[in-house]
């Protein structure tokens, strides 16, 4: 899960990765619910320097998590 959360977190991590590391947090967070103020942090940090498929991915994601 940490690992998930560093290449979300990194500015230099290749978007593919990033995506799947959200898809992959996604999962664990409908088992640990305590992860989702993390990850929306750092999505509203991470979406304006984004590309449109980590967009995509993050707006399902807030969509999934209200």
């Amino acid at each position: 899960m940490e690992i998930c959360f560093k290449y979300l977190a990194s500015p230099d991590e290749a978007i593919a990765i990033k995506a799947f590391s959200l898809t992959v947090l996604a999962n664990l967070a409908k088992k640990y619910p305590e992860i989702i103020p993390e990850i929306k942090l750092i999505i509203e940090e991470q979406l304006p320097h984004q590309s449109a498929a980590f967009k995509s991915r993050a707006k399902a994601f807030m969509k999934s998590f209200p």
